[in-house]
């Protein structure tokens, strides 16, 4: 994890280099009132409830969709953005060691499980993690540099005993999980360490093998807070209350991400 957090920041020094083309897709092609740094994987509810606060408090949202690690170093680079959206625990945290985000103002939005994700109808027969070891299967996992996902996948393997027969299955990595689902769809891998709530939003293409709890070695989180370069502290303060409300918590969950701590605990204690 340390490892992680090292490229994360690293990145962030040197990202200029490649810095091009910085805004993304947004919730208004108007002039923006809120600017949002997000993470890409999300953008499937993110937009819903963009469109939601724009019609509740009559103000434009723009939103710069990405990598992690990717936006967090364009909104330091740029010195703007009201709002960081992390997909993973470990962007917030070097968010925070950067002060690009108010630590007090960090809130869990939701909750994402590590699981097998296979081609619809499972033609290959993976069932659990020892499949994943057989000889013939093709895997992905996402980056260790880029992901915690990633390092997630490498601990499970580890934990098991796995490692070495799993890591010879290994073909690519991909540098985030929606990239990881692309590769599943199109049939260029057999199975892949991917989080849960996909399952939900490519059911056409994918289903999912769920791990044991003494399995796993940790959960995903995602957050949210304000950043240090917002010029609209009061009304990134209401994004983030709408985005954590009940309502903002029922997008989520209908995009397939656990959305109560509780129901965590059945996964990851």
């Amino acid at each position: 994890m340390h490892r992680v957090k090292y490229i994360i920041t690293l990145s962030i020094l040197i990202v200029f280099i490649v810095m091009t083309g910085i805004f993304g897709n947004s919730c208004s092609s108007m002039q923006p009132g809120l600017v949002i740094f997000a993470a890409a994987g999300a953008k499937i509810p993110i937009d819903e409830i963009c469109q939601r606060f724009e019609e509740q408090y009559h103000t434009q949202v723009s939103v710069n969709y990405g990598g992690g690690g990717e936006v967090l170093s364009q909104m330091m680079l740029s010195r703007s953005g009201d709002v960081y959206i992390a997909p993973e625990q470990i962007f917030m945290e070097t968010a925070a060691e950067q002060q690009a985000i108010d630590p007090k103002t960090i809130k869990d939005v939701a909750y994402m499980i590590p699981v097998i994700a296979v081609q619809k109808g499972n033609p290959q027969h993976i069932n659990s993690l020892a499949d994943l070891a057989r000889p013939g299967i093709n895997l992905a996992i996402t980056r260790t540099e880029t992901t915690l996902l990633g390092q997630y996948a490498l601990d499970i393997f580890s934990k098991a005993g796995l490692t070495e027969d799993i890591e010879k299955n290994i073909v690519t990595q991909a540098a985030r999980p929606d990239n990881l689902l692309t590769m599943l769809i199109m049939g260029q891998v057999d199975a892949g360490i991917i989080w849960h709530f996909y399952q939900v939003q490519a059911a056409e293409y994918i289903e999912i093998v769920y791990l044991s709890t003494s399995q796993l070695t940790g959960i995903g989180e995602m957050q949210v807070a304000i950043s240090t370069y917002s010029n609209h502290k009061t009304l990134a303060q209401q994004f983030i209350d709408f985005m954590t409300s009940d309502c903002g918590k029922a997008i989520f969950e209908d995009a397939g991400y656990i959305v109560d701590a509780e129901e965590v605990e059945q996964y990851w204690q």
